[in-house]
């Protein structure tokens, strides 16, 4: 049994997030795999010698080599191109954050492209937000596409920190843009599981639901509570999940197990803690920024890539760090 659609993984580090991806219930022929996070080769390599014959992989970090980030994104679409609709159960890609950042320089390095009936703003701050979100639906665009190849699309990533006014919250976030939180069918966080096994426990960021025909017509069945913490009989987050969706949680109260503790909801409600909310505080008033756990004196001064970020057209960046606006324009194409 396999679930369709987009699935995104994410969460802490060593929780097993590639092995929850491997996992689906695609067969290990059935499965492309496109690894930019190393890992996956090793995983690879135990399939081989232990006889089973992988679908397709793909090394990302070995495709990157050598090239700027327009020559990676042509190369990936390139890969794309070469899988037959329904040639694979499920598609992999681990992790998504690097190939995601260069959908908007697509959108910079060829505007022509984009918005050809309508055109850009002659304003650099508003055609910078008219990037951003082209660069959103062209990534949305992509997932699409993915879509049409494999029944099952599973896109991981990692966890980043959170920034608000330049200060660092204490807080980890998903490691993606908007896209992902709009188009994925199921969102799921892992977290360490507190009694020690390898098993994790996931924090549903957005769940999924299945439909049942009753004699009142079509209705909605929620799948799974916010939080689901594997039995002891359970090796795979996907048993826990395939038992609910034999017993779904419906609209029962959740029960301790699938209850989150305060740490717990403030990752699914994106709110800080109170503990992170004093210490952002404290940081905001006292006006030193953090970064990396270490306390800087002065506020990190902008780059090239953090103004383009912001919005910043090139000529206002190449204005505000004083730098030739030929060197602004190559970097901002990658």
């Amino acid at each position: 049994m396999i679930l369709n659609g987009v699935l995104h993984i994410t969460g802490e580090h060593d929780t097993g997030k590639t092995t929850m991806a491997l996992e689906c219930g695609a067969q290990p022929d059935r499965i492309c795999m496109f690894d930019d996070d190393v890992k996956g080769r090793a995983t690879v390599d135990d399939l081989v010698q232990a006889g089973f014959e992988f679908g397709r992989y793909h090394d990302l970090t070995e495709v990157n080599r050598g090239k700027t980030m327009l020559e990676f994104h042509d190369a990936c679409m390139d890969l794309i191109g070469t899988i037959e609709p329904n040639q694979f159960d499920a598609i992999i890609w681990d992790t998504w954050t690097r190939f995601a950042n260069t959908c908007r320089m697509v959108v910079k390095a060829h505007p022509e492209r984009f918005r050809k009936a309508t055109g850009w703003a002659a304003s650099g701050r508003i055609k910078g937000a008219e990037m951003n979100k082209e660069g959103t639906l062209y990534e949305a665009q992509i997932i699409d596409q993915l879509v049409q190849l494999a029944p099952t699309v599973i896109i991981v990533t990692h966890l980043k920190d959170q920034y608000l006014n330049n200060v660092n919250t204490g807080k980890e976030i998903p490691a993606h843009g908007r896209t992902l939180s709009r188009v994925a069918r199921m969102r799921v966080w892992l977290r360490q599981n507190p009694d020690g096994r390898p098993v994790p426990v996931a924090l549903f960021l957005k769940r999924f639901d299945k439909k049942i025909v009753t004699p009142e017509g079509l209705r909605t069945m929620c799948v799974v509570p916010r939080k689901v913490t594997p039995l002891v009989s359970e090796r795979s987050v996907w048993d826990a999940i395939w038992r609910y969706w034999e017993n779904p949680v419906g609209d029962r109260p959740p029960t301790a197990d699938e209850t989150p503790n305060a740490f717990e909801l403030s990752i699914l409600d994106g709110t800080l803690t109170p503990d992170q909310r004093r210490t952002y505080n404290l940081i905001l008033k006292s006006g030193v920024m953090v970064e990396d756990d270490e306390p800087m004196s002065e506020p990190e001064k902008p780059t090239i890539e953090s103004l383009a970020e912001a919005g910043k057209s090139a000529e206002e960046i190449a204005a505000k760090l004083e730098m030739p606006l030929v060197v602004v324009k190559r970097v901002m194409e990658g």
